[in-house]
């Protein structure tokens, strides 16, 4: 088990390896289990064993090659280290930046993954999540909703969460996950629920 590593040989490690554990094994089960091995058993063991190793050999060997022969090698550490840390007085290049495009925030999409699980994609507050809570959650297309509240109460139970106003306290703020910008958005979302008068 040391040519192999020593080498840089793969294929040495892994046979010696599982040669030691066969072997090993052979003489823990003949010494203190005081068995004997059946030749059918010992084939099927090394049978499964070398089909087990072809397998993960054929399931992993792609990933590895795709590594282009830099498998143990973690190569950015290497390029560091080769540009080194510049010296007082040393102009140091910048590496260019490449662009991200940030993912569009999209209140409709956003009410759908966040808020309708308990709220329904309807606003009617009959969401999945929503039908176990107790309060549920409000219906926002019952006009009674809305005889009692404006837009700034909703952005302020969206930043600071229902128990700000009195409310459940199972609806929590989202100041923390969304922008005021994206805060004032989902409220213009939620106002298009209000039926008509």
């Amino acid at each position: 088990s040391v040519a192999g590593p020593f080498f840089g040989i793969v294929w040495v490690t892994l046979i010696t390896a599982f040669g030691i554990a066969f072997v090993k094994a052979n003489l823990v089960i003949q010494n203190f289990m005081h068995l004997k091995w059946e030749k059918r058993i010992a084939k099927w063991v090394l049978t499964t064993s070398l089909v087990l190793m072809a397998l993960m050999m054929a399931g992993v060997s792609v990933d590895v090659m795709n590594h282009e022969g830099n498998n143990w090698e973690n190569v950015a550490a290497q390029a560091a280290v080769e540009r080194g840390i510049p010296g007082e007085g040393e102009e140091v290049a910048e590496e260019p930046v490449v662009a991200v495009v940030a993912a569009g925030f999209s209140a409709p999409n956003m009410f759908g993954l966040v808020c309708a699980t308990c709220h329904g994609a309807a606003g009617d507050g009959t969401g999945a999540a929503g039908l176990a809570l107790d309060p549920h959650p409000a219906n926002f297309t019952d006009p009674a909703f809305w005889a009692e509240r404006d837009r700034e109460r909703i952005v302020n139970v969206i930043t600071n969460g229902g128990a700000s106003v009195g409310k459940s306290p199972l609806m929590v703020g989202w100041s923390a996950s969304f922008t005021a910008e994206q805060i004032q958005e989902l409220a213009d979302y939620v106002t298009t629920f209000r039926p008509a008068p």
